[in-house]
């Protein structure tokens, strides 16, 4: 399986992870099959973007406000063109190149796949169970573009995006596979901006996963 061949594009959105992000470029260049790594710098306020770009194989995006995540990747994804699109989160912990083409090759060796989704495990416990509470919250999937035909705009989803890819998943009864990304986690939020905002911006994606389940459903099939 050749590089040069996949025609893979990496996104990685990123608002405030100047001290975190770096981990995760280091295994990111060195991800085999991947072709192109964009940073969508969502508006940070820290070095998010200094950061980023001292990596040379790195193109960044920079927002000039924080429109959440669903605009960064939106944006990324406007940015680039691919066979195939991967995701993955900025603040990972225990992230190793070798996840991230754990989540890309299934999709070139089976036509029928269409996405993958990453899922945490051996990893921390909080985020693990997390995840298997609500799974769809996974920010680690790859997929390929005609994954996107017909999906409804996200762009304004915020953190309910990842509800956005798995309602599309569902519409389009898309084949998908699960893939365990061992010893890999991510800081909580609670860690990041201390317990009181934390909650609450948990909260904040917790409400935004909802109001985009129910948004969709008002609304009906807007045009990608």
């Amino acid at each position: 399986m050749e590089n040069k061949n996949l025609d893979v594009v990496l996104i990685i959105p990123a608002h405030n992870e100047a001290t975190r992000i770096g981990a995760v470029l280091d295994e990111a260049i060195k991800a085999r099959f991947v072709n192109e790594i964009i940073v969508v710098n969502d508006g940070s306020t820290d070095d998010t973007a200094k950061v980023a770009k001292e990596y040379n194989e790195v193109k960044v995006i920079n927002c000039r406000s924080n429109g959440g995540k669903g605009a960064a990747l939106k944006a990324g994804l406007d940015s680039a063109d691919a066979k195939v699109f991967v995701f993955i989160d900025a603040d990972l912990m225990g992230l190793k190149a070798g996840h991230i083409e754990d989540l890309i090759v299934p999709l070139f060796s089976d036509e029928e796949l269409e996405m993958t989704v990453g899922k945490f495990v051996a990893g921390r416990v909080a985020t693990n169970l997390s995840q298997s509470i609500v799974p769809q919250i996974s920010g680690q999937r790859a997929f390929k573009k005609r994954f996107l035909e017909d999906m409804l705009d996200f762009s304004n989803s915020g953190y309910g995006v990842e509800v956005a890819f798995v309602r599309q998943a569902k519409r389009r009864q898309s084949k998908t596979k699960e893939v365990p990304l061992a010893n890999v986690t991510h800081v909580m939020k609670e860690e990041k901006m201390g317990l009181h905002k934390g909650v609450l911006a948990r909260l904040k994606m917790y409400w935004d996963m909802f109001f985009h389940l129910i948004k969709e459903t008002k609304e009906g099939r807007n045009r990608f």
